[in-house]
């Protein structure tokens, strides 16, 4: 059964008895210009605000296609009416990522599709934005990478030494890899690529306490799993990839580390649907993963999360509702552990 509790300020303590809410971002076929969206990305600004972005257009794929942003304030219970923060004219625009960096700026990372043919988008290329006034305008275009074919996904994260990891995929050959900057995103280099069998893509990073990196990434294996792979030298190279026993349809993944050393993990728990999408909770670093709480059941599409934990410790998640709008839902460890086996 899931709990319900009073409404938390972004800044409160988090109850230490299971705690769930969740709410649609915006009503379905609400923004009639932008009817089908997905792969939402999350990210808290200083003061305890959320900003959550994902692509919207006719279709995806259609020249139509811009990066929408919605926002949260602290302790408010509705979003604001989505509006346009990236729209290329007359080309498709997909996947976003927004991150905070050390200087309070936000970047927002995304692919637009340069070339109108098949693979649909094996001809995008990866380019950013930077806020510096909290995401409510973005500076201009910037070229991330100038190959054809690299996509962004998931989040960034900042290393103990002080890079900056962006993980990306190569649609062309379905393969991951990083992007490292080392200067706070002046400048950008590759790693060598997560390798294989099937192809992996959209790779989802946390670093662990002895400072090595976990990734984890969908897969065209036909075992229908999550692989996963890991890293000693900071991203720059990576250990053979193996199979989980996380169940998977080919399906984006993502992963955090929270303050206490756990990890989420959100995924979408099934060898060929994308329902249901669930949680997982580790609390040894990813060797075992005995907590699992399923977020969304019914049938239909519930994919793409996106999972942050806020500085008042709660957990959060917006991911793709049924193509028609993002969903968001915040709860604790408590909640997930109070799963019935």
């Amino acid at each position: 059964m899931i709990l319900l509790a009073a409404l938390l300020s972004s800044r409160g303590a988090v109850p230490d008895t299971p705690f769930f809410r969740g709410e649609l971002i915006f009503a379905p076929h609400s923004v009639p210009k932008y009817p089908s969206c997905h792969a939402s990305t999350l990210v808290e600004l200083p003061g305890g605000e959320l900003l959550a972005a994902w692509f919207a257009g006719s279709e995806e794929g259609a020249s139509d296609t811009a990066e929408l942003g919605a926002r949260r304030a602290p302790g408010a219970t509705l979003w604001t009416a989505p509006t346009v923060l990236v729209d290329t004219p007359g080309k498709s625009d997909g996947n976003s990522v927004l991150h905070l960096d050390r200087k309070n700026r936000v970047w927002i990372f995304y692919v637009t599709k340069e070339r109108d043919r098949e693979p649909q988008w094996a001809q995008c290329r990866v380019k950013y934005r930077i806020s510096t006034d909290g995401g409510h305008t973005f500076g201009p275009e910037r070229i991330l990478r100038e190959e054809l074919g690299w996509m962004v996904r998931n989040k960034p994260i900042d290393l103990a030494n002080g890079d900056l990891l962006l993980p990306l995929y190569d649609e062309r050959n379905w393969s991951s890899l990083m992007d490292i900057s080392t200067d706070d995103g002046a400048t950008w280099a590759p790693s060598a690529p997560l390798a294989g069998q099937g192809g992996n893509i959209q790779p989802t990073v946390v670093q662990l306490s002895d400072g090595s990196l976990l990734a984890f990434m969908r897969t065209g294996s036909p075992h229908h799993l999550l692989w996963k792979s890991t890293s000693r030298d900071n991203g720059r190279t990576w250990s053979p990839l193996v199979e989980t026993d996380f169940p998977n349809p080919n399906s984006a993944c993502d992963m955090v580390r929270l303050r206490n050393g756990h990890l989420a993990l959100v995924w979408n728990d099934s060898p060929r649907d994308r329902s249901p999408l669930t949680v997982a909770l580790s609390s040894d670093e990813g060797r075992t993963w005995p907590y699992r709480r399923h977020l969304e059941t019914a049938r239909g599409e519930f994919s793409y999360p996106a999972v942050i934990q806020t500085c008042d410790g709660l957990i959060h998640v917006t991911y793709t509702y049924r193509r028609t709008s993002i969903k968001h839902v915040a709860f604790n460890e408590e909640w997930i552990r109070a799963a019935r086996p």
